[in-house]
């Protein structure tokens, strides 16, 4: 299968958080690039995800010094985590 992807990921594991509704998940990013990000979550519930819904990524585990935070679409959902398109950074 042919690769889809625009940019180039670069694996990093860096602790973050991912809002969606209103609950708020513990994860790493396990790869990211300029469009986009795959989310490793902790006690993520998969089921109440839909693709296309809008999500918030942080990228600290702690919310009172994040540093970066994007406006996300969900693209991929899987039982431990989702993948992202990296819409706008909100600061």
């Amino acid at each position: 299968m042919a690769e889809k992807r625009q940019h180039q990921r670069i694996n990093c594991a860096e602790k973050c958080l991912l809002y969606y509704a209103d609950s708020r998940y513990s994860g790493a990013i396990m790869n990211i690039s300029i469009s986009g990000a795959l989310v490793k979550l902790h006690d993520f519930n998969h089921v109440v995800v839909t693709k296309g819904d809008i999500c918030s990524l942080i990228l600290s585990n702690v919310p009172e010094t994040f540093f970066c935070r994007y406006k996300g679409r969900i693209t991929r959902i899987n039982s431990t985590g989702v993948g992202l398109e990296l819409i706008e950074h909100e600061f």
